[in-house]
């Protein structure tokens, strides 16, 4: 299980209604820059790298890869 906070005042504070029980061992470390980017952030360098796909493959991705219907 992984769980994921902020610091906040000298405390770390869990994201979401996440309770331990008591006594509960943990590790921490702090999450490194890249973890905090978002997907678009992570992959710009991506973006345009490959040329002729078709502008709906987002939307219908289930058809081209498995020949279903489009929606």
């Amino acid at each position: 299980m992984e769980l994921q906070g902020v610091v906040h005042n000298g405390v770390i504070v869990l994201e979401g209604a996440t309770v331990l029980p008591e006594g509960t061992r943990v590790r921490i470390s702090p999450a490194s820059e890249a973890d905090s980017k978002t997907f678009g952030e992570r992959f710009a360098d991506f973006k345009g790298a490959v040329s002729g796909l078709p502008t709906d493959l987002a939307e219908q991705h289930e058809h081209y890869r498995l020949g279903t219907p489009r929606r």
